[in-house]
């Protein structure tokens, strides 16, 4: 029962009114004291799965981007142009991906609010719940500009009445963090909102502080070049330095195998899953890109664009890396899959060259058209890998648990971090240890196997950042502090307009809260 309760209270949020009978009003609107402050937690924290969904965060962020272009292939993938939409920034204020993010955002941010609201949480549940919101509504102001907040005790069938418009919401979220931040937990595992998880979401809201200022009389967002002051650069720095317990990673891949969180080094912040049991969608970071005749059985959408596939050198443990269990019993690598692809036959006693489903060669290219591909065209990726553990069943290998796989999603890495405090060193930040933005950047390219730079500049930090993130979520917000958002890229052949720097508000959220004002240009 409490579950359906939280279910309704957050759709409220959403939606506003409705014609639900006056028994589900009173429902709604009174309180369950059965539901304890930690229970809510517990969901507000399990509720962040819904975001690893193919339609969420990754086609806001990376579908828009200059890394990822999701072709039509006859007649898959095409669902109406959505995903090509998000490629060439077309889209509108009814666009279903756009309004699923919306409502996943400020639902789960509702849910971290019920904490808040419920008065009987510890100072740890509180701060835990307030970085939550908070984290969820970073999300929202960076892609929409505007996220609508209610009070405590506010009637929930009625539209919330602040709208917090994102000139002022980044200063609001940093006072927010830092006015609960001794509250927090001082260590934990990377699925807990610890005082190191905050220190990461204070770095991204300094990062970003002058993206958000701004803004224009009618709320638009302004093109750059942006003015960064150099306290925000050294806030960012200061964060960074203060992270503590974590180092990169040997390993690059081993931030996104199936024991990530038990095994890496760098993980910070994540949404977990756990092998058979509770998960998210994180097996789509494999299957969406893989063709069908591959193992596991991909689903042959979403490729590589050849901006983002240049950018390495050979030797870049980035660009590819064996991964036991994978590439020795199914053929490929993690990372970028390009030429002939082969794979295990006879229960995996011989590999041999597959074939695509018209029995030619499957030979993965370059060449990629985004409207209309053949099954074949374009350079695959796969980060997140497949649970290597594998049953044998009818003479052919099979994974177990790829429904349920245990690859935690990460939100936060300390190379993100490492690579942001380089980014601040060169926008004018002090960094009282004396390191330099060249210093950073060259270790972590040292780590990936990479040829050390003589000099760095922002073009360099933001290529960096495209080989070390690529695919990760970060990708739109990164292009847009450069200034390249707007620009053209594989597939996308005219510059963008202002507007694309903010998503349209969805015409079913405005509708059911005329408190929000559409942004411009939409």
């Amino acid at each position: 029962m409490k579950n359906i309760i939280i279910g309704l209270i957050a759709a409220f949020l959403v939606f506003g009114c409705t014609d639900l009978d006056e028994e589900l009003n009173d429902s709604i609107n009174s309180s369950d004291s059965s539901v304890s402050a930690s229970d809510l937690l517990i969901g507000a924290y399990s509720s962040l799965r819904e975001l690893q969904h193919e339609q969420d965060l990754l086609p806001a962020y990376v579908h828009s981007s200059d890394e990822l272009i999701p072709p039509t292939r006859g007649g898959d993938w095409d669902d109406a142009g959505l995903w090509r939409d998000h490629h060439l920034h077309g889209w509108t204020n009814t666009h279903a991906h756009i309004d699923k993010t919306w409502r996943d955002l400020n639902s789960r941010a509702f849910n971290a609010q019920q904490v808040l609201c419920n008065g009987d949480g510890s100072a740890s549940e509180i701060a835990q719940a307030t970085f939550l919101r908070t984290f969820l509504d970073f999300f929202t102001m960076d892609l929409f500009g505007v996220v609508p907040r209610r009070a405590c005790g506010e009637d929930l069938l009625l539209p919330p009445t602040e709208q917090l418009q994102r000139i002022e919401a980044v200063d609001v979220f940093i006072s927010e963090l830092e006015a609960v931040f001794n509250d927090l937990p001082s260590s934990g595992t990377p699925d807990v909102a610890t005082q190191n998880a905050a220190r990461m979401l204070l770095a991204k809201l300094y990062l970003n502080r002058a993206v958000y200022k701004a803004t224009g009389a009618d709320g638009g967002a302004l093109e750059g070049p942006y003015s960064f002051e150099a306290a925000d650069m050294t806030a960012v720095i200061n964060n960074v330095n203060d992270l503590a317990g974590y180092t990169l990673e040997d390993e690059y891949f081993s931030s996104f195998i199936s024991a990530n969180s038990e095994t890496s080094s760098e993980i910070i912040f994540v949404s977990q899953n756990e092998l058979g049991g509770a998960t998210g969608r994180i097996n789509n970071r494999w299957h969406m890109s893989m063709h069908y005749n591959q193992q596991p059985s991909g689903w042959n959408g979403f490729v590589a664009t050849v901006e983002l596939y240049n950018l390495f050198e050979d030797s870049d443990v980035r660009k590819s890396s064996a991964v036991p269990g994978i590439s020795d019993q199914f053929g490929y690598n993690a990372g970028f899959l390009i030429g002939q692809q082969s794979g295990p036959v006879d229960g995996g006693l011989v590999f041999e060259d597959l074939k695509d489903r018209q029995q030619g060669p499957l030979v993965f290219t370059e060449d990629v058209n985004l409207f209309n591909s053949n099954e074949t065209r374009g350079i695959r990726v796969v980060k997140y890998t497949p649970n290597p553990t594998f049953t044998v069943e009818n003479n052919s290998l099979q994974f177990a648990n790829d429904n349920a796989p245990g690859n935690d999603y990460v939100f936060f890495r300390y190379a993100d971090a490492r690579l942001m405090k380089a980014e601040a060193i060169l926008r004018g930040g002090t960094d009282t240890g004396g390191e330099t933005a060249l210093d950073i950047v060259n270790e972590l390219r040292m780590m990936r196997n990479a040829t050390a730079l003589p000099a760095v500049t922002e073009s360099d930090i933001l290529d960096e950042r495209s080989r070390e993130l690529y695919w990760e979520g970060w990708r739109r917000n990164d292009q847009i502090r450069f200034g390249t958002f707007l620009g053209t890229w594989q597939e996308k052949g005219s510059a963008s307009t202002a507007k694309s720097l903010l998503m349209p508000i969805p015409a079913e959220a405005i509708s059911t809260n005329p408190n929000l004002i559409q942004n411009p240009g939409y």
